[in-house]
């Protein structure tokens, strides 16, 4: 377990690649419950638990679809299973620094530090998205930064239709 953290971590800090992530069924369920617990206590945040469960199932849904896609399209389907996993699995250990930021900021929305922090931790996961997708297509870093935010945007995009936040009273 310490030993796939810490490849997950040097993928967060651009060291390692997809490819060094071993090819485990069981290593994309770890990672998969990684994800859904720590998406759900950052959810839970700011939503109740039954809108939470969905919104992770969806998160979900929208992750594996965009992997299984963008390797079929590159007909390197092969490499689900790793891409996945290190997609879900660096999610998640980005994910873990933005929940006290966003306790902070469910107190406190005008907190600049927090803000900026907030939005120096998506930067970071669009760029780590990046290099994953680099490494898993064998493309370039720049055009696998326009396919991290072509993916990005998207998320969030189904996202806000079906959970529209609704404005606070």
């Amino acid at each position: 377990m310490y030993a796939y953290l810490k490849l997950l971590f040097n993928v967060c800090l651009f060291k390692k690649g997809p490819h060094e992530i071993p090819h485990s069924k069981q290593l994309l369920r770890l990672s998969t419950i990684a994800y859904a617990l720590i998406s759900y206590l950052l959810i839970l945040l700011s939503s109740d638990s039954l809108s939470a469960l969905f919104q992770v199932a969806t998160e979900l849904i929208i992750t594996f679809s965009f992997a299984a896609l963008i390797l079929s399209i590159a007909n390197k389907l092969q490499r689900f299973v790793q891409t996945t996993s290190t997609l879900l699995g660096t999610d998640a250990i980005i994910s873990t620094f933005a929940i006290p930021i966003l306790a902070i900021l469910n107190q406190d929305p005008s907190n600049m530090l927090a803000i900026l922090t907030m939005l120096a931790l998506m930067i970071w996961n669009w760029l780590v998205t990046a290099h994953i997708i680099r490494h898993a297509l064998n493309k370039s870093f720049s055009f696998a930064l326009g396919i991290a935010f072509l993916y990005v945007f998207s998320a969030s995009q189904i996202m806000g239709i079906l959970f529209p936040i609704s404005p606070a009273s």
